[in-house]
């Protein structure tokens, strides 16, 4: 079951990686009520991002959706990581559409991410329902909860390699500390879904 937070416009910009969240959001939103919806792709200058850019560009097609795709523009900073170079590039090219909102599918799971790594790094901090031109109506929604609409819907997707490699901070504490997390304490995600709800205005 898809839990959805907010009101969502008619006529928005979808924030698509090809990724699971990404294409699960996508067919919601498409089944849930007749909407004006444009997609924005961001690709980050890998192998696999040619594949996934083939691919929302195959699905865009299919199901006769406006696609806007950006690229890499600058180089990367010594001082960044790969991820915060990632993510500047990435909102650089989203800063060109501003006439509309843009809709990111944050889910639940990264939100509890996001709780983890803050809190290790002294400074507790939650992803934001609506920040400036963009919204995420999905941050009540676990990735189990997603991953089941998929399998439900028949929802096609592209896997990133690069989500499994626990040199990034993300994908550390997503495959090696939640597991030990959710040993101690089982409702993590009850806990964070509180937080959450208590930020949504």
């Amino acid at each position: 079951m898809i839990n959805i937070s907010g009101k969502i416009p008619k006529e928005a910009y979808l924030a698509v990686s090809g990724g699971l969240d990404s294409m699960v959001g996508l067919d919601f939103l498409r089944r849930s009520k007749k909407r004006n919806l444009e997609i924005l792709h961001f690709n980050h200058g890998t192998t696999h991002s040619d594949e996934a850019e083939a691919f929302v560009r195959s699905k865009c097609e299919s199901l006769g959706l406006r696609l806007f795709v950006g690229k890499i523009k600058t180089k990367k900073d010594r001082r960044e990581s790969q991820e915060e170079y990632w993510r500047r590039e990435r909102y650089s090219f989203f800063e060109n559409f501003n006439d509309k909102k843009i809709i990111t599918f944050h889910h639940l799971s990264d939100q509890v991410e996001t709780y983890i790594f803050t809190m290790l790094n002294g400074r507790e901090m939650l992803i934001p329902y609506h920040r400036d031109n963009y919204i995420r109506p999905f941050l009540l929604t676990s990735r189990l909860q997603l991953e089941e609409w998929a399998e439900s819907k028949g929802v096609e997707h592209i896997d990133d390699p690069s989500n499994f490699d626990t040199k990034y901070s993300r994908n550390l504490i997503r495959h090696e500390l939640i597991p030990l997390v959710k040993r101690i304490n089982p409702g993590i995600e009850k806990v964070v879904k509180k937080k959450v709800l208590s930020n949504i205005v």
